[in-house]
């Protein structure tokens, strides 16, 4: 078919209650009210326009080539799609909701055709996320794998569905996207769940984990290994491309991983989350680590795993609309590369999720008060262990350390002024002189730097606040900071909830920093809560 990007909007709808074809009937269809296509076109020219100025310029100055209408299994109008064409090539498509129910757009790719292209208006069906048939003599066929929907499964379309509705928050006027890059999509092989999986795999196995895939292995033998460790009934690809077989059972995804993990020579912590959401989906990405997500037993869907890559969220002021989309690679080689799907409307297929966290330090168990951060710096390769299996959680951290976990989280641009006098023989030479062309760190009267020297709470208080541009929210002012030189920058800090106290309304400014403790302080300076409210001290 074709490989693009696609972006399935929001959507909380009802499909259809009874079926068009003459022998399928289900129940009374709700009433709704449905969208014109003079509606439609206005909301897909909306969206191009936001699309092409927040994340996709290509879009701009494209047009619509064609429209077609879009049923779902009732015969009732479900969507528009509207192809989108520049400069006579194919740059994807939008499919807009054709009803008042749910988000105003449902689908949409950035390139090639759409998935409709043979397909006549009156034997389009589409009954949500990557979910595209047709009706062909009185038969309803799945077009992605060529198969023939039955009739039990058509009538029971809707009963494997979770009906809890996921709320997502995005702020106004904001356009956030975080995307792990890198992230392979293998063709399906063997199973959905061992595919899915050597997609992780292969990503860590590139990050740090070697031994994971050697050089002369390919991706077929890798995904055949992941499928002998997980008990997957191992399947097969016709000819024709129709896949049968490749089961996996869930209780043994998580101990295959571990087998597979431990015998190439590393530890790994895998969890099986059965209480999947949007928000811890966003944390695992967030921290770096791509996520296998297992959907329900659907007629469609089947027993599917996919990878979790990114996620995107989007304010439509013209809609008021706030869109939270997770960025997929799927196994399937006739759908695009990389697909985005709508969290709420998503969530209905969502089983569960199996995490990966390679990050396993001897010094940080589980438990650790700061494991969520450190792992987090781990993952987005911020700050790092020794090498030799400890972190250095209790070390202190020298001012060159700091200089360097800055550098990799804010990527400054690189200079050659120096205007220090001790910095030659350190590792970290260059990341000390690009913050300092910043104005992240200050050069003093001697033009030293200290790189050696451990970084102090004050210091740290300073460089953050500089760092993320913090601004004082409240004139709380801790007993030991009144005319200290850092004072303001402390305010900053603890009114901003990255820093407390150390007790007794002290904040410390001449005591040591750990690594552990820059974890967390670095943590919440990344993730800023911009709601936060400070107490009074």
């Amino acid at each position: 078919m074709y490989k693009g990007k696609i972006l399935i909007a929001a959507a909380v709808f009802s499909i259809g209650l009874s079926l068009f074809d003459a022998n399928i009937s289900i129940a009374e269809e709700k009433s709704t009210r449905f969208v014109s296509e003079e509606d439609a076109k206005y909301k897909a020219k909306v969206y191009m326009a936001n699309v092409s100025k927040q994340s996709y310029p290509q879009w701009e100055g494209a047009q619509f080539r064609e429209t077609k209408i879009l049923h779902d299994f009732n015969g009732s109008v479900r969507g528009y799609l509207f192809q989108v064409k520049k400069e006579n090539k194919d740059f994807g498509y939008i499919i807009v909701n054709g009803t008042d129910t749910g988000s105003s757009i449902l689908e949409s790719t950035r390139e090639g055709s759409n998935p409709y292209k043979d397909v006549s208006e009156s034997e389009a069906i589409y009954s949500g996320p990557i979910q595209y048939a047709k009706k062909a003599d009185g038969k309803f066929i799945d077009i992605l794998r060529d198969e023939v929907i039955s009739k039990n499964d058509a009538e029971n379309i809707n009963q494997e569905l979770n009906e809890k509705k996921v709320t997502t928050a995005t702020s106004e006027n904001t356009y956030v996207e975080k995307k792990i890059n890198n992230v392979p999509d293998y063709t399906w092989y063997k199973g959905y769940t061992p595919t899915a999986t050597a997609n992780v795999v292969s990503y860590w196995a590139k990050n740090g984990f070697p031994n994971l895939l050697q050089s002369y292995e390919g991706s077929n033998q890798l995904i055949e290994n992941l499928a002998k460790d997980m008990g997957t009934i191992q399947g097969n690809r016709s000819p024709e491309g129709k896949v049968s077989g490749g089961q996996t059972e869930m209780s043994k995804i998580v101990p295959g991983l571990n087998k597979y993990w431990n015998y190439r020579g590393y530890d790994v912590t895998g969890e099986l989350n059965d209480k999947p959401s949007y928000e811890k989906y966003k944390k695992e990405i967030n921290a770096g680590r791509p996520i296998i997500i297992n959907t329900l037993n659907h007629f469609m869907y089947k027993d599917h795993s996919i990878t979790g890559i990114g996620f995107e969220e989007m304010y439509m002021p013209e809609f008021n609309e706030k869109l939270s989309n997770i960025i997929i690679h799927d196994t399937w080689d006739e759908t695009p590369v990389e697909i985005m799907l709508d969290y709420n409307e998503s969530s209905k297929y969502i089983r569960n999720f199996v995490t990966i966290n390679p990050f396993n330090f001897i010094d940080v168990p589980k438990g650790h008060w700061a494991y969520e951060q450190i792992t987090y710096m781990a993952g987005n390769k911020i700050m790092t262990g020794y090498g030799n299996g400890y972190f250095g959680a209790q070390d202190n951290m020298t001012r060159e350390q700091l200089a360097a976990f800055l550098y990799r989280h804010l990527k400054p641009v690189d200079t050659y002024e120096n205007p220090y006098g001790d910095i030659n023989d350190s590792p970290f030479k260059k990341e000390i002189l690009a913050l300092t062309k910043r104005g992240i760190f200050s050069v003093n009267s001697e033009k030293k730097f200290n790189p050696k020297n451990t970084a102090t709470r004050a210091e740290i208080a300073a460089v953050l606040t500089k760092a993320f541009d913090l601004k004082v929210k409240a004139n709380y002012e801790f007993n030991d900071m009144k005319g200290h030189w850092a004072n303001e920058y402390v305010k900053a800090l603890y009114s901003n909830g990255i820093a407390n106290g150390i007790g007794n309304k002290n904040f410390g400014p001449s005591a040591n920093v750990t690594r552990e403790q820059m974890a967390m302080f670095l943590y919440k300076a990344i993730n800023l809560d911009p709601n936060y409210i400070p107490t009074p001290i």
